[in-house]
């Protein structure tokens, strides 16, 4: 039975669950019926010797044998055909006999309840009373024939143990046929699992089953698991190709100028100095890429959690960027006591990160509009800035892994397009979320959500 699939295991099971029910209740009933009907038999053969007693005894003081002999046609009718009473004297010696039908056994001077003994292959209820008429003192024994009562049980034994055959075979299908009904959705999943496997679990999942139960909910789980890692595997295999195909070009350009430099890079200084001034640029763009990647990493695997005043970290930005961009127009307006459920460290790169793209993708001189305010659920912080707007049509797109709007503008200003996809992972991974709203030619909004809470 281990190694049986879970169908015949609940086919047997509810099969044996069923016929034991029904076995049980057979039994119950039949162990009732039995009692029952013999105490009415026991009843009948009482009554019968009852009768017998009371007409003997009502015939008067001076009866004798001789008279009940000659009325022997009455106590015939009251004595059933399937039985026998005989009259014996105090020695146990019979006088007389009425109705010749069941045998009697061998005489005792037990005068308890009904008997039930097997004589000649005949079973009978006797039961022996004292007789007492006249001067004649002795007992009287009745005889009860219980072939009918015999019969009738052994066949409702044998309709019972028919009915429980028949329960038997129709629990087994009903069974079965439940089983069948029940596991359909486990089978499906099954057959799903091993599609899934074979695609490498980039296939979709492809069947619906809406029923609300326990089988529901764990499809329902199964499938939005499963949606997440076909999506987690279609981003790692789209993240590892755009990481070699971001690599590819600067690994090319160092390759080329270091192939130049083999040729006539000794001769000639000014190509030397050319050539070694573009490795180190594409070096330096490589190893911001990775740096970038890194810090993707390691924040995914943050779990990291504090509580950040907003000001102190947009006055640092603040004062950094004044040395560095001097023509960049900062405006903040944010009360004092806002803070965010974020790490300081985590809320530095993200404005930095959106700061940055004002700065680069602006054609005028940068300036960039910092508010905050609360609504009561959530502590909202917009980044505005005057630069050239994203297309409405790639809007969505801005926060996918090295996705970049205008590539060509993008490349000249040294754009990886991580920096987006680090904001809204770390935006995510603390609990807020982010929005973005921009026109070409005007400039974009972002909109941070932090969960509210106010400093006790």
């Amino acid at each position: 039975m281990k190694n049986w699939t879970l169908q015949k295991k609940w086919t047997f099971s509810s099969a044996i669950s069923i016929f034991l029910s029904f076995l049980t209740m057979c039994v119950i009933l039949y162990f009732s019926l039995y009692n029952w009907m013999l105490i009415s038999e026991k009843k009948i053969a009482q009554n019968t010797l009852n009768e017998v007693v009371l007409f003997i005894e009502s015939k008067g003081p001076f009866l004798t044998i001789q008279d009940i002999s000659r009325n022997r046609t009455l106590l015939n009718q009251i004595v059933n055909q399937k039985q026998s009473v005989r009259i014996m004297n105090k020695d146990g010696i019979e006088l007389l006999r009425i109705n010749d039908a069941s045998d009697f056994p061998e005489f005792t001077y037990n005068m308890e309840d009904f008997q039930r003994e097997v004589i000649n292959d005949q079973i009978v209820f006797h039961k022996i009373e004292t007789l007492n008429f006249g001067t004649f003192s002795g007992y009287v024994e009745i005889s009860h024939d219980l072939e009918n009562f015999s019969q009738l049980m052994n066949y409702i034994l044998i309709a019972m143990l028919i009915f429980a055959v028949i329960s038997l075979l129709l629990s087994a299908l009903i069974g079965y046929s439940i089983s069948s009904i029940l596991l359909k959705p486990i089978k499906e999943l099954r057959n799903e699992m091993q599609r899934a496997k074979q695609h490498k679990f980039l296939k979709q999942v492809s069947f619906n089953y809406s029923t609300n139960d326990e089988i529901g909910e764990l499809l329902l789980i199964y499938k939005q698991l499963m949606n997440e890692v076909s999506e987690t595997i279609k981003r790692q295999d789209e993240f590892i190709y755009n990481v070699s195909h971001e690599l590819r070009t600067p690994i090319q350009v160092v390759e080329g100028h270091l192939s130049l430099l083999n040729r006539w890079g000794k001769e000639e200084q000014e190509v030397l100095e050319e050539s070694l001034s573009i490795s180190l640029v594409e070096i330096q763009k490589m190893k911001k890429l990775m740096e970038e990647m890194l810090k993707l990493a390691r924040r995914e695997n943050s779990k990291e959690t504090s509580l950040t005043n907003i000001l102190e970290v947009i006055c640092q930005l603040q004062n950094e960027y004044k040395l560095v961009h001097s023509n960049v127009r900062i405006q903040v307006e944010i009360d004092s006591t806002y803070v965010a459920t974020i790490e300081q460290t985590a809320l530095l790169q993200i404005l930095r990160n959106l700061m940055d793209n004002s700065i680069k993708y602006n054609e005028h001189d940068p300036i960039i509009i910092i508010k905050g305010y609360q609504d009561g659920l959530y502590t909202i912080l917009t980044v505005q800035d005057n630069g050239i707007g994203i297309p409405e049509e790639q809007v969505s797109k801005i926060f996918d892994r090295f996705y970049i709007v205008d590539e060509a503008r993008t490349k000249s200003k040294g754009g990886s397009g991580l920096g987006l996809s680090i904001v809204k992972m770390l935006m995510l991974e603390y609990g807020g979320k982010i929005e973005v709203e921009s026109t070409t030619g005007k400039g974009t909004i972002f909109r941070l959500f932090f969960p509210n809470i106010s400093i006790k």
